[in-house]
């Protein structure tokens, strides 16, 4: 039989070795074939549901935004990116935790939550912050997009305002629906007349206790036993501590910063130097003409507009014009005073917008012509702001729009404030103040290039001499590094919070275990970074070998172990804190507990055991030797104090809930249902670092 009848007659075996062919052909072909068959948009899943990296950026410009109205400057992008990726998580985790719990808005909700008459708490603070923003309440932007023909808006123009109404709706049903899930939420907690009355009790009523105790640091390590066992026990009693929810790679890594050296400040004095002699010489600023590595910022007012540094000078500049006021932080600040004006300080005008359907250069003319603001055709003036009082000196947009004005003349400056149909006048002018004209220069001392090359070429030098993991961390103190530790996953944004040093992360999720990274940096060459992987745990648990959770386990262990041996030495050496003192060769003191607190006087912070001991002895009674959680201790309580106030229920039951009841499973509710997330950060694919 042919070749071609066999094909002929197997016509699935033909389509297979085709179909085959055509994918061997387009996965030789494409540089990353696994690209073809993996989400190339999704950067975050959330139980599943995907987050595409649009809103993941989107969340990201907003973050920064709000650093930056909050006159946050610089902010690393690590924070702001985390900070961004964190807020998607809970948003999603509330919004899938609602959507279970059938929590709905219903259209009449939503219309009286938006339109009616008592807006609720959530609203009106949705509504204050646009006000803030400079956008339009619920019911103007309403009108606005669905009555547009009586307000003269164009079609495109209302389409906008109603895309603006609909994102807006979306902001409205979140806020109801979480203060719907507030409320169910707050139903669940709430203190009953025990809760109310025991929380009161403890943090209320205090005793005083005498006591004498021996703290275990006391006992040399050499004394006690510890074995493997004993440090295996104890790791498994902690061992929820080190749970993994990611895979997890354990780093040495070590920041190299680049700071100007010595030969980069004696030429930063030279320029100074020089430019100090020459601004003396010459007019002005002309000695600094073309030189951008000194930057000048002019003043022409008043002494109590200068800064501070400047402000204290002026006597002893009158004797020499050009100084230098300091040297603080890497920069040099001169100043070079020019003589004094006689310039205005402040002035009265008056300020009124007129609608825009009015004939700007009519109204104008009718105004200067002595015709009354009042008397103008009713309608005409929208708002009127009369007598304002402004400073000239420190306020740049004042003189742009009366710098030049005559009095009583009305004006507009439509080219400056984009606003044709806002006019001007000029009322009155204060008598003249006399002005300071002053440079002031500064020069920012910052590493040369040479400097930067050297800083990066020593740490390349280090890496290729120090290229095993346990190389790279022990021999980092004797090249004159710091070899810190930390650990990271591929879902952190930064190692140890060093900004831009995501580029470790990046390289540690596809490391071997031993392996040193190359030499990276931040983005303007500030600092130069490297990394030595040092282990890879798995999800789950962070191993006992750890160097951290081994030395913390040590310690515990040690602990436990010097208290029951300062137990055994103690033991029947007494009956009274007088008598133990004697034995235990140490003094007695004196202090107060309240059991709701979470210290004692003169003892280790946060020991909860020395706390628990005290509150529950009977006055009269001597409790110990008892182990704590740093000492061994004999105390005997002396008196109870009662409460300084009477209880009051409604007041416990409201501490009760800010404190141990609904108040704090609110704020903990998006850490309370990450812990039984899936979440899969996948931002470390969309990631290019800096070398």
């Amino acid at each position: 039989m042919s070749t071609l009848e066999h094909i002929r007659q197997r016509p699935l075996i033909i389509v297979s070795v085709l179909g085959f062919s055509i994918l061997l052909f387009v996965l030789t072909a494409v540089s990353s074939p696994e690209k073809l068959f993996s989400d190339q948009t999704t950067i975050l899943k959330v139980n599943g549901q995907k987050i595409p990296y649009d809103q993941f950026s989107q969340r990201s410009e907003l973050v920064r935004k709000q650093f930056e109205s909050n006159n946050y400057r610089n902010v690393d992008n690590a924070v702001v990116q985390e900070q961004a990726m964190q807020s998607l998580i809970a948003e999603t985790l509330l919004d899938q935790e609602m959507d279970r719990l059938g929590i709905t808005v219903t259209g009449e909700e939503l219309s009286q939550a938006m339109l009616g008459d008592n807006l609720t708490m959530a609203v009106q603070y949705i509504y204050w912050q646009r006000q803030q923003q400079g956008l339009y309440s619920g019911r103007d932007l309403y009108e606005l997009a669905y009555n547009s023909n009586a307000y003269q808006i164009d079609a495109e123009t209302a389409a906008q305002f109603k895309a603006e109404w609909k994102d807006l709706e979306k902001t409205v049903v979140d806020a109801l629906k979480k203060q719907k899930l507030q409320t169910l939420l707050a139903g669940t907690l709430a203190a009953n007349d025990l809760d109310a009355k025991s929380l009161y009790d403890d943090n209320n009523n205090s005793t005083d206790i005498r006591y004498v105790k021996v703290d275990v640091s006391t006992v040399p390590d050499a004394d006690v036993e510890v074995t493997d066992a004993d440090l295996k026990a104890r790791y498994e009693q902690d061992k929820e501590l080190y749970r993994l929810d990611d895979e997890t790679y354990v780093l040495n890594y070590i920041v190299a910063e680049v700071t100007p050296s010595d030969e980069d400040r004696l030429e930063a004095t030279r320029a100074v130097e020089d430019a100090l002699l020459k601004l003396r010489e010459m007019p002005a600023n002309e000695a600094l003409a073309g030189n951008n590595k000194f930057v000048v910022n002019h003043y022409n007012t008043a002494a109590k507009y200068l800064p501070a540094n400047i402000s204290g000078k002026l006597e002893s500049l009158a004797q020499d014009s050009v100084q230098q006021l300091s040297f603080y932080d890497n920069k040099y600040t001169l100043v070079k005073f020019d003589g004094t004006d006689m310039v205005t300080d402040s002035i009265t005008c008056d300020m009124i917008a007129i609608v825009e359907t009015a004939n700007v250069d009519s109204i104008i003319d009718v105004l200067n012509n002595g015709v009354a603001l009042e008397d103008l055709a009713e309608g005409t003036v929208l708002q009127s702001q009369l007598g304002q009082r402004l400073s000239m000196l420190n306020n740049p947009q004042a003189s742009l729009y009366f710098g030049q004005a005559a009095e009583g003349v009305y004006f507009n400056k439509p080219d400056i404030t984009g606003q044709p149909n806002v006019l001007f006048r000029l009322a009155k002018k204060d008598a003249p103040v006399e002005a300071y004209n002053i440079a002031e220069i500064t020069y920012q001392l910052e590493p040369s290039t040479t400097t930067i090359n050297d800083t990066q070429s020593r740490l390349r030098a280090y890496v290729a001499n120090n290229n095993t993991a346990e190389a790279f961390k022990d021999n980092a103190i004797a090249a004159n590094f710091t070899c810190l530790p930390a650990n990271v996953t591929s879902a952190s944004f930064s190692v140890a919070g060093v900004p831009d040093t995501r580029s470790l992360v990046k390289w540690a999720s596809d490391a071997k275990k031993g392996q040193v990274s190359d030499v990276y940096s931040d983005d303007d060459k500030s600092m130069f970074f490297a990394a030595a992987l040092a282990d890879k745990y798995a999800k789950g648990y962070v191993p006992m070998s750890d160097s951290q959770v081994s030395a913390q386990t040590r310690a515990k262990v040690l602990r436990s172990k010097k208290a029951e041996k300062l137990l055994a030495d103690f033991q029947g050496k007494g009956n009274s804190v007088d008598s133990y003192a004697s034995a235990m060769n140490a003094k007695i003191d004196t202090t107060n507990v309240t059991f709701g607190k979470n210290s004692i006087t003169g003892f280790m912070p946060g020991d909860g055991k020395a706390i628990a001991i005290a509150a529950s002895t009977p006055v009269g009674k001597v409790a110990g030797p008892e182990a704590t959680g740093y000492s061994v201790v004999v105390l005997e309580a002396i008196g109870q104090n009662g409460p300084s106030r009477e209880y009051d229920a409604v007041n416990a039951a409201a501490y009760f809930d800010q404190t141990q009841g609904a108040q704090v499973l609110l704020n903990y509710l998006a850490d309370i249902l990450r812990a039984n997330a899936k979440i899969d950060n996948k931002s470390l694919k969309f990631f290019v670092g800096n070398k």
